[in-house]
């Protein structure tokens, strides 16, 4: 089985954190800004970050826009005073369309400062958990005066920095840390102290079996939208690093030698697009021995059928049977390939976000 991993940076929180550990080791100065708090329609998600370097260039976004933008505006003081600021944002529907948005609700975020020798333990926990691809919550307690205190609760209950805080509320802040890694939700808390609980999950994991036509656009779509990404063809033309290359991995090896080499855990997706009705029911029968959250397999009605019917003679249970997403994808009367791997790529999300 030949193996190869991606070398690009992803997006989103799992670079920010990498760099800010960056910019720390190089002496570099930044704003961090975070969601603390969302109700109604707002342009931007409870797990959104944005990185602001020194020098003004950027990584991640809270949302892009005016919202944005007002965050970029109040980065160069944050920096500079070093003290944090929340921004506060009703966007009623008045205030929404001046400012040239379409929603109506209310969020507040954070920015706070980066700096060289603060909080470096804290983001370099994060970073590491992140690259082990280990959940992680990301604490930050909050003053009256904008500043800001910084720990980390790693998925074994090691809880790092926050050594300047009572024992009694660092424990307090580790029971509040794991019921956040069993919600896989931002929690902001006023007891027994005033502070922002945002647990970083790891990506997850989509197994896609078949380097043909679909799979280039669905990889690259997956990717986009927060999955981490491994290609399976046994054709060493089709699993080419060259075809897939935001893919985590791209493997040349046969689906049994696949499924004995990946973790597919819980938060694995397999999804199977190959070159022929075989092959893709053994991608099936074999995802069916795994606890993956989603199996999914390509085909028409007719050849779903016979499929099903092929593994019901083969011992799988009707239990097991319904754990299949065959035809695959949501019914949006998708034509072409693109449009076919958009209609995947919308079901994966649906299933995560159940």
């Amino acid at each position: 089985m030949r193996s190869s991993s991606a070398d690009s940076e992803t997006t989103g929180s799992r670079s920010v954190f990498a760099e800010i550990v960056r910019m720390q080791q190089a002496g570099r100065r930044g704003a961090l800004a975070t969601p603390m708090w969302l109700r109604g329609s707002v342009p931007l998600s409870w797990h959104s970050k944005l990185l602001v370097r020194g020098d003004g260039s950027i990584v991640g976004t809270v949302g892009g826009g005016a919202l944005e933008a007002a965050v970029l505006r109040e980065a160069p003081q944050v920096i500079a005073t070093g003290r944090g600021k929340l921004l506060e944002f009703d966007l009623n529907q008045s205030q929404a369309a001046a400012s040239g948005m379409i929603c109506g609700g209310q969020c507040a975020v954070l920015v706070e400062p980066v700096a060289p020798k603060q909080g470096t333990q804290v983001f370099a926990a994060v970073a590491e958990a992140e690259g082990a691809g280990e959940p992680v919550v990301l604490i930050t307690v909050l003053d009256s005066e904008g500043g800001t205190r910084k720990a980390a609760l790693r998925e074994r209950g090691e809880l790092v920095g926050g050594e300047q805080l009572r024992e009694s509320l660092r424990q307090a802040l580790r029971e509040l840390g794991e019921q956040c890694l069993t919600e896989g939700r931002p929690r902001l808390v006023e007891h027994p102290v005033r502070a922002h609980l945002d647990p970083i999950m790891p990506r997850p994991h989509l197994f896609l079996f078949g380097g043909g036509h679909i799979a280039v656009p669905l990889a690259h779509i997956a990717d986009l939208v927060g999955f981490a990404v491994t290609v399976v063809d046994d054709r060493e033309e089709f699993a080419d690093r060259a075809r897939f290359p935001r893919a985590e991995a791209v493997v040349a090896a046969s689906v049994a030698e696949a499924f004995a080499r990946l973790p597919i855990g819980r938060d694995g997706y397999v999804v199977a697009v190959t070159r022929g009705h075989a092959l893709d029911e053994e991608v099936v029968a074999q995802a069916l021995r795994t606890p993956a959250r989603y199996i999914g397999m390509i085909g028409s009605k007719r050849k779903v059928a016979e499929v099903r019917r092929r593994l019901g003679e083969r011992g799988f249970s009707e239990a097991d049977r319904s754990r299949i997403h065959a035809p695959i994808g949501l019914e949006i009367a998708a034509e072409g390939v693109e449009e076919i791997a958009v209609s995947i790529v919308a079901e994966l999300i649906a299933v995560r976000r159940q």
